[in-house]
Parts: structure tokens; C-alpha cells; sequence
């Protein structure tokens, strides 16, 4: 994989604007774009969903959805939210008259593996599940993706796309998901590592196509991604001692 960002449209470190994001987004863990146009978001302490705008950064509301929680992705869906929990388990989240409600599905997924990416492979009917830590039994040295099949609301036996530690961990750091998103029209998915500060750009095959690294300057601790229809990118960093950030880019 090449190492610049020649292969994306989006310099990554020149965002179009950088949102200062409020004290309570501390520990903002995940990123969606909801059906307003306007940016979703979870954090990993407390079960409440964010609403942002997305032009000028501000919170415009925040609603409980369950209990605190270590809550790691959100997606929105044409039919539903979608929040992830690291221990595997998904959340359905829908409008009632009273608010939200949310049903949970357990997966066969645990702490160890410490689920944190979510995203919307609108192709394939399903949301992608990213394992920052332990891969499945018998996988070996690599990351695993897997995926929740939408229609039956079950866990994909096996991973969906592995990618091999040897290529994508460096000796001093290793790549372990944070994040991931699928980039509409084509397919792309990108996917935040926070502890190598990397982004992964593979093919819905999972071979890698790009692997840009990111400044810590700006990156303090990548933990969101999403992507607008139009292809404007979001990224948000929880504030790991200064204020969380919000990301955003527009194609080149």
C-alpha cells in the first residue's frame, strides 16, 4: 500500500474547518450523517444520542437512548439508528411519539473483542462491525470486520474482510480500528485507527488501496468517521485532555 494520500480525494491535513466541540463530546466515539443532513454522534460513556450541525459544529440536541454505556459507533440507515456497544451487542434505535425507543440484538462478539467501528454497506444490506482488539477464535494475526445482516439481524459467522497485522501495523504501533465508513458511490471503506494514528482506505474485498498517516497534531485521538452523500468527510477526535474536534473535508 502506498503510505501518501495520493490515492483519496481529501487532504486530511487540511480540513476545511475544525469544530471545537463541547465538554460532554469529550469522549466522542463514533460519527454518522443523519436523514437531516446533520451529524449524529455517540460517546462512550453515557447513552445519548447527539445531533450536530454539520456547518457550524454547534450540539442542536441530545436525547437518552439507554443506559450509560461504553457506546462505540453510531449509523443511521434508510429505516433505523444503529449504535454499537464494544462488547458486540447492536442497537436499534427508532423515533416513537414519546421520544426513542431502542431494541438490543446480542452478537456472539464480547469485551475482548472490543467492537468500535460502525458503518453502512448499503449494498450489501448490512452493518459493518470492526473489532479493535481479539479477531474470532482461530483467525490469527489479523483485524476482522464482520458483518449484521439487516434483514435477519445476525452476526456473520465469519469476518466479512480480514486484514493481515504483518502489512498494516507498524513495529513501534499497531492498527486497531476506531472507526470505519463506507464512502458512497464507491465503496470504499475507510477505516480510523486511533493508536497508530492511520487512516486505511481498502476495497469491499478488503485489499488495501491507500494508508495514509495522520498528524497527532491534528488527530489527537481519531475515534469517528462519516461520510455526507455529497462525499463531505467528518472526523472526530475525543479531546484526550483538550477539547473534542470536529473534522470536516471537502473532496478534491
Amino acid at each position: 500500500a502506498r503510505s501518501s494520500a495520493a490515492g483519496i480525494p481529501y487532504d486530511v491535513e487540511t480540513p476545511d474547518v475544525i469544530f471545537e466541540l463541547p465538554s460532554e463530546l469529550d469522549e466522542v466515539s463514533g460519527l454518522t450523517i443523519l436523514s437531516n443532513g446533520n451529524v449524529g454522534a455517540v460517546q462512550d460513556e453515557e447513552g445519548f444520542l447527539y445531533e450536530i450541525d454539520g456547518q457550524t459544529g454547534r450540539v442542536v440536541s441530545k436525547e437518552a437512548f439507554r443506559d450509560d454505556g461504553d457506546y462505540e459507533g453510531i449509523e443511521a440507515t434508510p429505516d433505523a439508528l444503529w449504535v454499537l456497544k464494544s462488547n458486540g451487542t447492536v442497537y436499534e434505535v427508532n423515533r416513537v411519539p414519546e421520544g426513542v425507543e431502542s431494541e438490543s440484538f446480542n452478537t456472539d462478539l464480547s469485551g475482548r473483542n472490543d467492537a468500535e467501528g460502525l458503518g453502512y454497506d448499503a449494498a450489501n444490506n448490512r452493518l459493518l462491525i470492526a473489532l479493535k482488539d481479539h479477531p474470532g477464535k482461530g483467525l490469527g494475526d489479523v483485524r476482522a470486520v464482520y458483518g449484521f445482516d439487516l434483514d435477519t439481524r445476525t452476526l456473520s459467522e465469519a469476518p466479512v474482510l480480514t486484514l493481515d497485522r504483518d502489512v498494516i501495523d507498524s513495529p513501534t504501533q499497531n492498527f486497531k480500528p476506531s472507526a470505519l465508513a463506507v464512502r458512497p458511490g464507491t465503496g470504499d471503506i475507510y477505516i480510523l485507527s486511533s493508536v497508530k494514528k492511520a487512516l486505511l482506505v481498502v476495497d469491499g474485498d478488503g485489499a488495501i488501496l491507500e494508508s495514509v498517516a495522520l498528524p497527532s497534531s491534528l488527530y489527537r485521538q481519531p475515534e469517528g468517521i462519516a461520510f455526507a452523500s455529497d462525499g463531505t468527510l467528518f472526523i472526530s477526535n475525543e479531546g484526550a485532555g483538550a477539547s473534542a474536534t470536529l473534522l470536516r473535508f471537502s473532496p478534491r
